[in-house]
């Protein structure tokens, strides 16, 4: 009887603490929401007059396959039976 009051306790416990830290957490997103909008408010203004848009050197971060079978040394190959493969 005392084993399973002890153990009610400790769920009843952690049932607290877990709704304590879930409202601490909400807390802290709401005030840095707020927060945020007020410096966002406050830096968009003088920031975006002098900005211009990012410089972007190449579109593409893939290479093109011609410049991949270049680079391929296909020597290896002339050997190959494709017989093998059956």
């Amino acid at each position: 009887m005392l084993a399973k009051n002890f153990f009610g306790i400790l769920v009843l416990l952690f049932n607290i603490i877990g709704l304590g830290y879930l409202l601490y957490l909400g807390t802290l997103a709401v005030l840095e929401k707020i927060s945020s909008s007020k410096k966002a408010k406050v830096e968009t203004a003088p920031a975006m007059k002098g900005k211009s848009p990012p410089f972007v050197l190449k579109d593409s971060i893939i290479p093109d396959e011609d410049d991949l079978l270049k680079d391929m040394d296909l020597s290896d190959l002339d050997n190959l039976n494709l017989d093998d493969f059956e």
